[in-house]
């Protein structure tokens, strides 16, 4: 059996957390994004919030896989009648 306790050195985060910053301030130098520190992208997640990338209840009531959802309940219904 595989040993699951990996001990990782402090290069290997050091590493990961670079590309991680790296890749998100790509992100926000194409939408035109200015942050003062590189280092609040090492963690939490890159949102724009336009009204097409998001996909909010209070926005579009509920969200697209609910809506599929229901769509599927209907045809589901109608076949059985």
């Amino acid at each position: 059996m595989k040993n699951k306790s990996r001990i990782r050195t402090r290069a290997y985060y050091r590493h990961h957390r670079k590309r991680v910053i790296q890749r998100k301030s790509k992100i926000a130098r194409q939408f035109g994004w200015h942050v003062k520190f590189a280092g609040k992208f090492a963690m939490g997640k890159i949102h724009c919030s336009c009204f097409y990338c998001r996909r909010k209840t209070r926005e579009l009531g509920l969200p697209k896989s609910d809506f599929v959802r229901l769509e599927r309940m209907d045809d589901f219904y109608d076949l059985e009648e």
